[in-house]
C-alpha cells in the first residue's frame, strides 16, 4: 500500500473532522443558515443544486464543507455541527435516533472506473474478482493495471463485497498486495484514477458527472452505466443516496423540498441520479 499516500490523506481527512467538531458554530442558529457535508460522491451534485437554489431563496446562506464520509457526516448531524449530512448509505441501527430524519434522494450508477486512454470499454465480474485477486496484472494492451482500492469499511468497499462471494474474497486479498494506493475519500480515489494510466477503482457516475471528472466509466457485463439503463433495471449495480437532518431549521426544509423539485429532479438527473420519490425514514 502506498504508505505515503495514505498518510497525507488520513491526516487531511482527520484534520476536516477535527476543524468540524471543534468549531463554536453551531448547525442551524442562523435561520436561512444551513451547513452540508458526507460522502464525496454527494458534494459536486449538491454543489450544483445550491447554485439553482441560491436563485429562488436569496436569504439563505448554503455552506458546502469538504467531504468527511457518510459516517462522519451522520455523526456531525447528530453532533448539531452540520444541518445535512450527505450519506451513500442507509444509517445503521446504532447511527439512529429519534430527532434523526433520513430521506434517499437518488439512485447513482456504482461504476468500475478507468484512466481514458485504456482502450479497454468494458469489464466483467470475472476480470474484477481477477484484478482485485492480484491475478491479472495487464489490460489487454499490455499497460500494467494499477488498482486503487478504498479503506476496509468504507461504503464502496462494502458495496463491491456484496456484489458476489469471488469479489468479496478477491477484495479482502487485494489488501496484502504491497504498494497499492488507498484512496481515503471519494475525491482522494477519483484523483488517482484520473491521473494514473492503467488504473482501476469503483467510484459513482454522479461524482464523475459533477465534478467533469475525465475518468472512463467501464461498461460492466456490456451494459453502460447510465441513468438510462439503471431506470429499466439493465445495470444492476446502484447506490442510494441519502440526506441525514434534524428538523428544527426550516431552511433545511426549504432545501430539502427542492431537491423534490423538478428543477432539482433535473438537476439530478444531469448528475448521475435516478431521482426518487420522497419518503423519510425517522
Amino acid at each position: 500500500m502506498n504508505t505515503r499516500n495514505l498518510s497525507g490523506s488520513i491526516l487531511v481527512a482527520v484534520a476536516a473532522l477535527a476543524l468540524l467538531f471543534q468549531s463554536c458554530i453551531t448547525a442551524g442558529a442562523e435561520s436561512g443558515a444551513i451547513t452540508i457535508t458526507g460522502t464525496g460522491s454527494s458534494i459536486g451534485t449538491m454543489q450544483r443544486l445550491v447554485e439553482f437554489y441560491h436563485k429562488k431563496n436569496p436569504g439563505d446562506a448554503v455552506t458546502i464543507l469538504t467531504s468527511i464520509g457518510s459516517t462522519g457526516g451522520i455523526k456531525a448531524v447528530k453532533a448539531n455541527k452540520i444541518d445535512i449530512g450527505l450519506s451513500s448509505r442507509a444509517m445503521k441501527p446504532d447511527e439512529r435516533a429519534p430527532d434523526l430524519s433520513e430521506v434517499a434522494y437518488g439512485r447513482t450508477p456504482f461504476v468500475f472506473a478507468t484512466h481514458r486512454s485504456n482502450s479497454q470499454s468494458n469489464i466483467t465480474f470475472a476480470e474484477i474478482a481477477n484484478i482485485y485477486a492480484g491475478k491479472q496484472r495487464s489490460w489487454p494492451d499490455r499497460t500494467p493495471v494499477r488498482l486503487v482500492l478504498r479503506p476496509k469499511t468504507d461504503a464502496y468497499t462494502v458495496f463491491l463485497e456484496n456484489l458476489n462471494e469471488n469479489i468479496k474474497q478477491a477484495s479482502r486479498k487485494s489488501y496484502q498486495i504491497p504498494g497499492l494506493f488507498t484512496g481515503i475519500t471519494d475525491q482522494d480515489a477519483a484523483d488517482q484514477i484520473e491521473k494514473t494510466q492503467g488504473s482501476f477503482g469503483v467510484t459513482s457516475l454522479s461524482l464523475i458527472l459533477s465534478e467533469d471528472r475525465k475518468i472512463k466509466a467501464l461498461s460492466l457485463d456490456g451494459v453502460a452505466p447510465s441513468v438510462a439503463n439503471l431506470e429499466s433495471g439493465k445495470y444492476p449495480c446502484f447506490m442510494t443516496m441519502h440526506l441525514i437532518h434534524k428538523n428544527s431549521n426550516p431552511a433545511v426544509k426549504r432545501f430539502i423540498d427542492f431537491v423534490f423539485s423538478r428543477e432539482g429532479q433535473k438537476i439530478l438527473r444531469d448528475n448521475g441520479h435516478q431521482p426518487l420519490k420522497k419518503t423519510s425514514v425517522i
